[in-house]
């Protein structure tokens, strides 16, 4: 596209130049500053779009202006008579000085895309074109393109400027032929590829030219079509990046080189894990509790696990921090609503690094809670259970371990515990062993041997006896119940 500036100062028309060149690809710029000029470069130059300066046009000058090349006015006089003229004159519209430079590339974009389509209708005369793809292509049928191609799956933050989104990319003057299709989560943009580096940096202008007009962010992830896969295969691979949003957050553009994959993740916490949690709540540390976070997930790298498995971790921890609430009494209806909340969040925010954010922050406020709570007294029963909870998977702590560690009677501290609770130390820490040994026997494929040792059982024949009484049938029969 070729554009052609006049303007009464050579320096600003400079500038102009750079504006246009530096954010916009396959645009050709030249500037006059006087008429006669103008009018020499019309006649031996093709010209798509004028800009000219309406302070060297005086009012009894007849026009100078070609009638079918589309233009921009631009001047230093703020008056009607300035606008009434310019728009009788057919001009797209006047930008008065001084101008932000986003509406000035605003305006030539708009007009570069008209020009495109033109172009391409006067191409369609003699062939209809076809749409590079169809739904049906991506979603049903086994479509095997015979030119390469490049995707890009663009995720807004805000699914509410999905419409918005939309239009900007059909307007947005790309190199090549594209389709766009909108789908609920993201937008799927298709091209027919030419040249890779030219869509690259098409997508950085298309990336910085949104960001002026929306405060909604965007996750862009090219990919290059590989010879000999469908499009309804390609398709299912480009919905899947959006899922990498969980770790990467929005505003980011990614040109992807391979298929995307999870590694594999044990979701849930280790004996040893549930423990060192234990310990830290107890000791009310919220910068260990902060560390433990960053480490486990913060410091992820690819090939990342499936965000689901993250997602039944971070509940795991989550359980740690509600049995410490039951332990401690803690339920007044502000810090409930947020735990509430905070689950939902575990389940639903799509980006990883917000979850931790509001982990820590729940953490910071049950820390304080808790100090408020114990000063007023705490639950004897619920600590001996919270002690059971953090040592159940060790065979040899019974009531005389836990007694030594509260500095009591062991006596004492069964009778006690029975009054508070209504039921015996020993049948209590039965119950929490075999509520473990079920979760192990369903949720993984542990040998009984290493489930019986993990659910605090020295003898896997004892754990069987055990487990009958409490459930009426095997272990092994549960498993395959």
């Amino acid at each position: 596209m070729n554009i052609l500036i006049l303007t009464k100062d050579p320096l600003e028309g400079q500038g102009l130049k750079w504006i246009i060149t530096s954010q916009l690809r396959d645009i050709h710029v030249d500037v006059v500053d006087d008429i006669q000029q103008f009018s020499k470069y019309i006649k031996d130059h093709a010209s798509d779009f004028l800009i000219v300066d309406l302070d060297l046009w005086s009012v009894e000058q007849q026009s100078f202006l070609p009638q079918h090349i589309q233009w921009l006015g631009i001047s230093s006089e703020r008056t009607f008579q300035t606008a009434y003229r310019a728009l009788t004159l057919k001009a797209e519209d006047v930008l008065f000085r001084p101008f932000q430079p986003e509406h000035l590339v605003k305006h030539v974009q708009q007009a570069r895309f008209r020009f495109r389509n033109e172009k391409q209708s006067t191409t369609q005369l003699n062939s209809v074109q076809e749409t590079i793809l169809t739904y049906e292509d991506l979603l049903l049928a086994e479509t095997y393109p015979n030119y390469p191609l490049l995707m890009s799956a663009i995720v807004p933050s805000d699914r509410e400027q999905g419409s918005q989104l939309v239009r900007a990319l059909e307007e947005f003057p790309f190199p090549t032929t594209f389709d766009v299709f909108p789908f609920s989560q993201f937008v799927l943009v298709v091209h027919r590829l030419s040249q890779q580096a030219d869509l690259q940096d098409a997508y950085r202008s298309f990336f910085a030219s949104w960001k002026r007009q929306s405060d909604a962010l965007l996750s862009i992830y090219l990919y290059e079509s590989v010879e000999g896969k469908s499009t309804r295969t390609l398709y299912q691979k480009m919905r899947r990046f959006q899922e990498r949003i969980f770790y990467d957050g929005y505003d980011i553009l990614s040109l992807e080189l391979t298929d995307l994959t999870w590694r594999e993740l044990d979701p849930f916490l280790s004996p040893l894990e549930q423990r060192t949690w234990i310990e830290m709540l107890e000791k009310q540390d919220v910068n260990a509790i902060r560390n433990w976070f960053e480490q486990d997930f913060l410091t992820l790298e690819a090939p990342y696990p499936d965000p689901e498995m993250v997602r039944i971790r971070l509940t795991s921890v989550l359980a740690q921090m509600r049995r410490y609430m039951k332990a401690k009494s803690i339920g007044n209806e502000s810090i409930e609503q947020q735990y509430h909340h905070l689950f939902q969040d575990i389940i639903r925010e799509p980006v990883m690094y917000l979850i931790i954010q509001k982990l820590g922050d729940f953490t910071s406020k049950l820390m304080k809670e808790t100090s408020l709570h114990e000063d007023g007294g705490s639950n004897f029963s619920e600590k001996v259970r919270m002690m059971m909870e953090s040592n159940y998977w060790d065979s040899s702590w019974n009531l005389a371990t836990c007694a030594q560690t509260l500095q009591m009677n062991k006596s004492t501290l069964s009778r006690k515990f029975s009054q508070n609770t209504g039921k015996k130390f020993r049948d209590t820490l039965q119950e929490i062993r075999i509520r473990e040994a079920k979760r192990l026997l369903k949720e993984t494929t542990a040998s009984l041997e290493e489930v019986s040792r993990l659910a605090g059982y020295s003898h896997q024949t004892y754990f069987n006896a055990k487990f009958k009484v409490a459930t009426g049938v095997t272990p092994s029969m549960y498993r395959f119940d």
